[in-house]
């Protein structure tokens, strides 16, 4: 757990302002925090501004593009605005996220060293120690959930690649072959470590979509199935879940900002990688619905026709995947490891920490049949809170803290007290209404049997 003293975050330059829309704080550190160089961190090095940005929608696109033209089926073309609020939501909720980092190192020039749990940090600093352990336990359920996840659609698209090659060979050996593929790359220390996956992920399912989209033009048909509309509280929901799914990264956001070179730039990133994947998402979920209408597959690519560039778009959706996969879990890693106090250097320790993990996706995803409630379950329930609850709450609080002695008072513009609340209220009641839809679709189905029983 995060300890209450001796806390470490991040080294880097730290903005020049407090993060409010208006009053200084502190001078900037033009020395990036270490004395050395401007804009090196304490290891010399660090993520650039597009590496982060790379980051950020490589690790988030995948599962948006596969999902949400069945979730517009169940929300009708009200969930187009929709898609593109949520977006906006999580954007402005990432950065009082980054916000949050800043004010903390504007305060308190000891958390300026690298931290494995920086938002568990800011949980901590804003709500008191039990938000700490709620982020750190939420982090984890989330982040491996995910993880859970992509592998099981990579394994599911691995295995409509070579069915007509090797029929015989289902799912649940696909499976185990992906979760086995990934273990040497699950050994990286933190994101500065991998920031080329980040740009594979991105690139990979830019030009799927592409291929996607060409392919989805070459099927339309005079007539679609459609219902206009929205189909049903719990429909609508479960959708909902699916949107707050697609958006869900913030998990990862400070970790991926306490190893950039300027953090101040983190907001810069974040604008960028939502940009992308708004791109991304849009017209995948717009031209599904309406090539497709209701017939359009919980696991999009099962609703294209069979082509080759339907098959080399799978090819990149799975190296998507599979990439993705490594970013998301990095968080949880880490946190396993202050959880358990195992040093960095401590290589021995931190590959068993790691291979457990892999164990336990292993474990789970042989016994997991759908994923698509899933996605809405997580997307209600952790991702929720963890993106557009606690980023906007742990501002506000920390902006309400009496400054110290020498510091400026804090100061928030009412516009930005207005949106963090509505956002704070549409992430609670979205969020509840999305997980009791999300159950109900669990339990109201049959369940497929687990691999390890069959």
């Amino acid at each position: 757990m995060v300890k209450k003293n001796g806390l470490e975050a991040a080294a880097s330059t730290s903005s020049s302002k407090e993060p409010t829309e208006s009053t200084p704080l502190v001078p900037k550190l033009e020395d990036g925090g270490n004395g050395g160089d401007p804009g090196k961190g304490d290891n010399g090095g660090g993520l650039s501004v597009k590496q982060t940005a790379f980051l950020i929608a490589g690790e988030m696109a995948g599962s948006g593009v596969l999902a949400l033209p069945r979730a517009l089926v169940k929300t009708g073309w009200v969930g187009v605005p929709i898609i593109i609020l949520m977006c906006v939501m999580a954007a402005f909720s990432g950065k009082r996220l980054g916000d949050c980092w800043t004010i903390l190192e504007s305060r308190n020039p000891d958390l300026r060293t690298r931290k494995r749990n920086p938002y568990a940090i800011i949980a901590e600093h804003s709500l008191g120690k039990m938000w700490s352990v709620a982020v750190s336990l939420a982090m984890i359920v989330t982040q491996f959930g995910v993880a859970v996840v992509y592998l099981l659609l990579a394994a599911q698209i691995i295995e409509q690649i070579f069915l007509s090659l090797i029929p015989t060979v289902s799912i649940c050996i696909w499976y185990l072959v992906v979760v086995g593929a990934m273990t040497p790359l699950m050994l990286f220390g933190t994101p500065k470590d991998f920031s080329f996956l980040g740009v594979i992920a991105f690139f990979a399912v830019l030009v799927a979509c592409i291929l996607y989209f060409i392919q989805m033009m070459n099927d339309i048909r005079p007539f679609g199935v459609f219902r206009w509309g929205i189909h049903g509280f719990k429909d609508f929901f479960l959708a909902f879940g699916i949107i707050m799914f697609a958006f869900g990264g913030a998990s990862t956001f400070p970790t991926i900002q306490n190893d950039m070179v300027d953090k101040s730039k983190f907001n810069k990133s974040l604008q960028y990688g939502f940009l992308a994947i708004l791109a991304l998402y849009l017209p995948i979920a717009i031209g599904g619905y309406a090539v497709y209408g209701e017939s359009v597959g919980s696991n999009f690519i099962t609703s294209l026709s069979a082509t080759p560039l339907t098959l080399v778009g799978n090819v990149l959706i799975a190296i998507h995947l599979v990439t993705a996969f490594i970013i998301l879990i990095n968080p949880v890693c880490q946190e396993l490891e202050e959880l358990y106090g195992i040093s960095r250097d401590s290589i021995g320790y931190r590959t068993l920490i790691r291979l457990s993990i892999m164990a336990g996706i292993l474990f789970i995803g042989e016994s997991i049949p759908r994923f698509y409630t899933i996605l809405a379950l997580v997307g209600g329930s952790t991702i929720a809170l963890l993106t557009f609850v606690l980023p906007s709450y742990c501002y506000l609080s920390l902006m309400n803290q009496t400054p110290a002695e020498g510091q400026a008072p804090n100061d928030v513009a009412g516009w930005v007290k207005l949106v963090c609340w509505e956002i704070i209220v549409i992430g609670v009641v979205g969020g509840i209404c999305a997980t009791y839809s999300a159950i109900s679709a669990i339990f109201s189905t049959s369940q497929a049997t687990p691999c390890y029983l069959r």
